[in-house]
């Protein structure tokens, strides 16, 4: 069964943790998609190769699709940081959930 890779790249800037994005800054942003080769992955191929095998290639693709993304990123605040932006690491975006989940739970036990 033929599993197809591919990367997005830009849909991104439409919704981001910790930033509330205005209607009219979701219009007209540009998204750019990388389409790989199929990959063969058979009932009795390895799970764990074809998973890593898969990983490398989006990677790659999604690599791809930085470089050839229109708009310059280097300081805004959808660009991730290995690519001097400022949007949160993954860990602070978890941080970011942890702290809103418990924020909803206390909110939760408060009401009546």
């Amino acid at each position: 069964m033929p599993v197809i890779p591919l990367a997005v790249w830009g849909g991104h800037r439409i919704l981001i943790k910790n930033r509330k994005i205005a209607l009219r800054e979701r219009f007209g942003v540009p998204i750019v998609i990388v389409v790989g080769e199929p990959i063969m992955v058979g009932p009795t191929d390895d799970a764990v190769a074809a998973t890593a095998q898969l990983k490398a290639t989006i990677k790659t693709l999604l690599e791809t699709a930085q470089e050839a993304y229109p708009v310059e990123g280097t300081g805004p605040w959808w660009q991730p940081r290995h690519l001097d932006g400022t949007a949160p690491t993954p860990e602070e975006a978890a941080a970011a959930d942890a702290e809103r989940d418990l924020l909803r739970e206390q909110a939760a036990r408060e009401r009546p």
